[in-house]
This record gives C-alpha cells, structure tokens and sequence, in this order.
C-alpha cells in the first residue's frame, strides 16, 4: 500500500523547505553575516535577521523523524492491512500516530544532544521545527546531527507555526468513504 498523505506531506514539506531555504539566504546580509540588514538596490531595507536580543543569532532547525524505523512501522502496517486486520482508514492513522512519535523522538533527542550554549525558543512539534538561538558556530554544528533536517532563517519558524495551526479537513487529507470500509473476512 502507499500512503497518499505520505506523498503529500514530502510535497507540503518540500514546498515549505524550498521557501525557507529561500527565506534562509536572504537573512543573510548583503556582506554575508548574519543579523545584518539587506538592502534593495534604493538603499531600503528588505530583509533583517532576528536575534534573541543579547546578539544571539535565532535559526529554524527541520527534524526528521527516524527514516529506518519509520519504514520499519510502515512495513509493519502495510502487512496488517494486506492480511486484513485493519482498514486502509486505521492503516493511514496508524502511520501518521507512528510519524508523529518518531518526531517528537526526534526532536527529544536533539534537546539532548544541543548542550546548554543552544537555547530552544520554541517549538512546533507538529511540524518537525524547533525556534533555536546560540552561538552561529554551535547553530552551524547542528547539522550534523542525524535527525536534523536543515536550518532556516527565523522567519520561517513564524511561517511554519501559522501553517502549523490552520485546521485541516479530512477531505484534504484523501479520506474517501471507501476507506472506512471494514476488511472482508
């Protein structure tokens, strides 16, 4: 079975990736440092860096959730639903209960792993995006940790929450009536 939520999410999220890593270049200033003003050929600003106010630099940290264990789980559901045991409904929700814990792992992990010279501002577990500021060096470094996705301009944390907290339907997430049908025995 594949899961269309799966292919709309990767595409939601590569959409929002593609805006942020736009949104991550231009928070760099024209000289290339951060918390540096951009300015349109006019002189006018069109851009600014936020910071934490104390001149730390604020970044927004994509987490990933665990891809092994995720296709593990999704191995798993797809088995049960081919067998019968569940409806391609349950199968769906199953998965998405299974995205969602491997994140908040993820993001668990990376709050263990950051030290205390990163502080984590705020987070959108939903999401997968953590608000984080710290040292550019120490920021920078968070790459290579293996649940972390990508940084992006703090901005993009305030675009992500919005998104974040817009109600969705069931009709926008593929449900159909058919879905809900029980297994024939």
């Amino acid at each position: 079975m594949e899961f269309k939520s799966t292919r709309r999410r990767f595409i939601e999220l590569a959409g929002i990736s593609a805006t942020v890593s736009l949104a991550g270049c231009e928070s760099l200033g024209t000289d290339g440092a951060p918390n540096s003003v951009q300015t349109d050929t006019d002189g006018a600003p069109n851009s600014v860096q936020t910071d934490t106010g104390d001149g730390m630099p604020q970044v927004t940290v994509s987490i990933q959730p665990d891809q092994e264990e995720l296709q593990q789980r999704q191995q798993e559901i797809q088995s049960d639903l081919r067998s019968g045991n569940i409806t391609r409904t349950q199968a769906r929700q199953q998965f998405q209960t299974a995205q969602r814990e491997l994140l908040s792992d993820g993001i668990d992990q990376f709050k263990e792993q950051i030290g205390d010279d990163i502080t984590v501002e705020d987070t959108v577990e939903r999401a997968g995006a953590l608000l984080v500021s710290g040292p550019a060096t120490r920021l920078i470094d968070m790459l290579a940790f293996d649940m972390v996705n990508g940084l992006f301009g703090a901005e993009t944390f305030d675009e992500i929450q919005s998104q974040a907290s817009t109600p969705t339907g069931t009709a926008t997430d593929g449900a159909t009536a058919t879905d809900s049908e029980t297994p024939q025995n």
